[in-house]
């Protein structure tokens, strides 16, 4: 039981972004202001890099969602915000680095994520950690690809 109890409290950690996704007000924002601070420290690295730990967190963001979700019981709990942060960096992932890159990025990628516009709506249907991760995962490709027409 003990194993059991520290996967829970691992899953636990990396779903809710290290208990962020428990503030009491508006956890997905947080997540997403989250995933602009990995962003920064990613930033100067390759796109081969960049692109291995977004991939990297979207795994193990699913597997922990899984697991998190299972426990609780709620379909794609508001505390689970590791896809805000995987959305976020996927958002950044094309378009270099600046003030403004970001804002619109967050902005953009906020607006979509709330609206759950097509094909978001139906992604979000897809049950369990995938499907947590999947909705936000596109809504960063979305948001991503409005920033670089903007910005090429």
């Amino acid at each position: 039981m003990k194993f059991e109890d520290d996967i829970q409290k691992i899953a636990d950690i990396i779903a809710t972004v290290f208990g962020i996704g428990y503030t009491a007000y508006a956890p997905g924002t947080m997540g997403s202001l989250f995933g602009i601070l990995i962003y920064m420290f990613l930033k100067e690295t390759s796109f081969s890099i960049y692109a291995l730990t977004v991939s990297c967190l979207f795994v193990i963001g699913t597997i922990a969602s899984e697991i998190v979700e299972s426990a609780y019981n709620i379909k794609d709990p508001s505390f689970i915000i590791i896809d805000e942060v995987v959305g976020m960096l996927v958002t950044l992932m094309f378009v270099g680095y600046s003030f403004w890159a970001v804002w619109l990025g967050f902005l953009f990628f906020r607006i979509i994520d709330i609206s759950k516009v097509p094909p978001l709506n139906f992604l979000e249907r897809i049950s369990g950690g995938l499907g947590i991760m999947l909705d936000d995962l596109v809504g960063g490709f979305m948001a991503g690809i409005l920033l670089y027409i903007i910005f090429r």
